[in-house]
């Protein structure tokens, strides 16, 4: 009878050990949580290379990139209609600095809007979701001045500044 008992506690204690254990693995990797990361990193590593595929424009033209074939100010204008004003200009996406990268899944197509002296580039989610738990941790890496996380009704609106 001793050898019995000590074998239900045997197994209640693995069972208690894998509870333990799977909670702490549910914590862990709790695929909404691994989905924000990703998407955060995305969105950050894309923003770093817009960045610098507007400094290289402006570096070279002077000026932030401009509407396509028309010369005006962006105007929350894709990125992909935008084109640099150099002696000869180039399409923004696709000419000398590479290609403008596709957000990932859930979030707008990048824009831009050059206003007085702020250029920002702006991407919106839906609230609530993965991709906006993706912005609220991604938003604290930055400070007010280089980036804004504003929600409204419907939708988070993540503003990435390359001039103020």
């Amino acid at each position: 009878m001793r050898h019995r008992a000590f074998t239900l506690v045997e197994i209640a204690l693995t069972i208690f050990l894998v509870g333990v254990l799977g909670a702490i693995g549910y914590y862990y990797f709790n695929l909404t949580t691994l989905n924000a990361l990703r998407y955060k990193s995305t969105i950050e590593s894309q923003i770093n290379l817009i960045e610098s595929m507007t400094f290289q424009c402006k570096s070279l033209s002077e000026q932030f990139p401009k509407e396509l074939n028309s010369g005006t100010q962006a105007s929350n204008t894709l990125l992909s209609d935008l084109e640099c004003n150099t002696s000869t200009p180039y399409s923004f996406n696709g000419g000398r600095n590479g290609f403008v990268p596709l957000p990932p899944s859930g979030f707008s197509s990048y824009r831009a809007t050059e206003s007085g002296t702020a250029f920002y580039i702006v991407t919106t989610a839906d609230n609530n979701s993965t991709q906006d738990k993706a912005l609220k941790k991604l938003i604290v890496n930055y400070t007010s001045q280089q980036a804004t996380l504003d929600h409204n009704a419907t939708s988070a609106l993540f503003k990435f500044y390359l001039s103020r």
